[in-house]
């Protein structure tokens, strides 16, 4: 997805009853590839083993969860607004320097 030029993932957990740790590196592995490139985001981390284990492993400071897909794609958004206003001072301040 990456190589087609996606820069955001956002991953529903909705359907995961069970994540073991080959799971859970994998899920790792998204989020240092996507946070590179733009948000990677869990949702709907509903069931209760997999809520439990996220805990455990306190993968919650490591990682954006949000409670629904709705709410991600609202951070999405609004990091890309962000990220498109820096650019345009980051531009900015780098024409004030070359004068």
């Amino acid at each position: 997805m990456a190589n087609e030029g996606f820069n955001n993932l956002i991953f529903d957990l909705s359907a995961v009853e069970y994540i073991d740790s080959s799971g859970l590196s994998a899920i790792l592995t998204a989020n240092r590839l996507w946070k590179t490139m733009g948000s990677f985001i869990l949702t709907e981390v509903s069931h209760p083993a997999v809520q439990k284990l996220i805990e455990i492993s306190r993968l919650s400071a490591v990682l954006t969860i949000l409670p629904s897909v709705s709410e991600a794609i609202d951070l999405i958004f609004m990091e890309e607004i962000e990220r498109e206003l820096n650019a345009g001072l980051d531009e900015g301040i780098e024409e004030e320097d070359e004068r």
